[in-house]
């Protein structure tokens, strides 16, 4: 179990064994207890933080109803190849996350125009909301004429309260704890 949950970017021990049983992957093998009864040290340092999101909304939305996103960085310490910027995307019916990594936020429209065509090439349904915080990566001409040539209604919150776009925080939270996870797992510094 400890290894799948290193392999795994340091996914819950439910979630693992909820993919064994449901054969979610191919390979999936626990030949040892499916007990992990100890805290694992990548997560204790790669997920701690200070305070926790309010409590989410119980909304029930239908597939490809409402989509959100938003954009983290710059970063201190660009990749290795340059990425200074985190785009993520997240259909909320599934809680389906997509994540791109920016050199600058010049690419966003580009970027968020391929994984909504992505999203509803694969659904085989249109978007009817997109929900983004007010950067203005997102209102601009460009975001403006997408959403209108394809009838989706931009909904953006109110600058500075993160509750309202609490689903993409959350999702850049967790991308950014099991990054930070496998780093402190690897050796590597945390700065990345």
């Amino acid at each position: 179990m400890c290894l799948w949950h290193y392999w795994l970017g340091h996914l819950s021990p439910q979630t693992i064994n909820s993919m064994l049983c449901q054969q979610m992957v191919k390979g999936l093998d626990i030949t040892a207890p499916r007990d992990f009864d100890h805290l694992c040290s990548g997560c204790a340092n790669g997920k701690s933080h200070c305070l926790p999101f309010s409590e989410a909304s119980q909304s029930k939305y239908s597939k490809m109803e409402l989509v959100v996103m938003d954009l983290t960085g710059p970063m201190l310490v660009p990749t290795w190849d340059g990425f200074l910027y985190t785009l993520v995307i997240i259909e909320v019916s599934c809680c389906y996350p997509v994540g791109r990594l920016l050199r600058s936020k010049d690419e966003t429209g580009t970027a968020v125009h391929d994984i909504l065509v992505m999203f509803e090439r694969q659904s085989g349904q249109k978007i009817c909301y997109l929900s983004s915080d007010n950067g203005s990566e997102f209102i601009n001409q460009t975001m403006a004429k997408f959403c209108h040539c394809n009838g989706i209604v931009h909904k953006t919150t109110i600058p500075y309260i993160l509750e309202q776009n609490s689903i993409a925080e959350r999702a850049i939270a967790i991308f950014f704890e099991m990054v930070q996870s496998m780093l402190y797992m690897a050796g590597i510094s945390l700065c990345y």
